[in-house]
């Protein structure tokens, strides 16, 4: 069964998923840096929430390696693989914090996390209608 949307609601949908992929690796963009410019500070994120011990070099080797995974997502290759990354990764940020959420007055700025797990999840689950992306040819793929 082939699905039809009207022209005027397939450029609504997909301004608004391209919002939400450029709003994501906004934040993506900002964690990737961190690594690669505050090492130091990331060590302690990764030290913290994940109980990992991380050099700052690996953590540089990291943030640059995301950041050509995040050109990638912005651009809207491999959309699902990419995108379901994204969602993997932010779920996992999310979830880790999780004892955050057990002081929420002291912690406010970590319920932020929330809702940009359902923007990736939107993102993701529609991905077919982001339609503001990089095309490859097919003799690329």
């Amino acid at each position: 069964m082939k699905e039809t949307i009207q022209p005027k609601l397939k450029n609504k949908l997909g301004l608004g998923l391209l919002g939400l992929r450029l709003s994501i690796a906004l934040v993506f963009t900002m964690w990737a840096l961190d690594k690669v410019l505050v090492p130091e500070h990331a060590m302690k994120i990764f030290t913290s929430f994940y109980g990992l011990n991380i050099s700052s070099n690996l953590l540089v080797i990291l943030g640059i390696t995301q950041l050509v995974f995040i050109a990638i997502f912005v651009i809207g290759l491999w959309k699902n693989i990419t995108y379901l990354i994204i969602l993997v990764l932010h779920a996992g940020s999310t979830f880790s914090s999780f004892a955050k959420y057990l002081d929420p007055f002291n912690n406010l700025l970590f319920f932020a996390a929330w809702p940009m797990l359902a923007a990736c999840f939107v993102l993701y689950i529609l991905r077919d209608y982001d339609i503001y992306t990089i095309k490859i040819p097919s003799k690329l793929k």
